[in-house]
C-alpha cells in the first residue's frame, strides 16, 4: 500500500490517509495481543515494512477493524 515516492511527486492526503489507517491497524492488533486482550492463539504472523507483525485472525474482530480503518480512510473528506 505504502509506495516508494520520488520527492518530486510528494504524497497526496488520500495516500497519507491510507498510510496512516494501516499503520494505525497494524497497531491495534498490536495492543490486543500484548495485553492479552484476545487469545495468542488468535493471531498470525506477518512480514511488513520488514518486520514481523501479529494481525488477528478472528472473523468479527476483522470485520469490526476494517470498518474503522475505512472511516480513518474517509477522514480525509471532510
Amino acid at each position: 500500500m505504502a509506495r516508494q515516492l520520488s520527492r518530486e511527486q510528494g504524497v497526496t492526503l488520500r495516500e497519507s490517509a491510507e498510510i496512516v489507517a494501516e499503520f494505525f491497524s497494524f497497531g491495534i492488533n498490536s495492543i490486543l495481543y500484548q495485553r492479552g486482550i484476545y487469545p495468542s492463539e488468535t493471531f498470525t504472523r506477518v512480514q511488513k515494512y520488514g518486520l514481523t507483525l501479529l494481525v488477528t485472525t478472528d472473523p468479527e474482530l476483522i470485520k469490526y477493524l476494517s470498518s474503522v480503518v475505512e472511516q480513518l480512510k474517509g477522514a480525509d473528506r471532510c
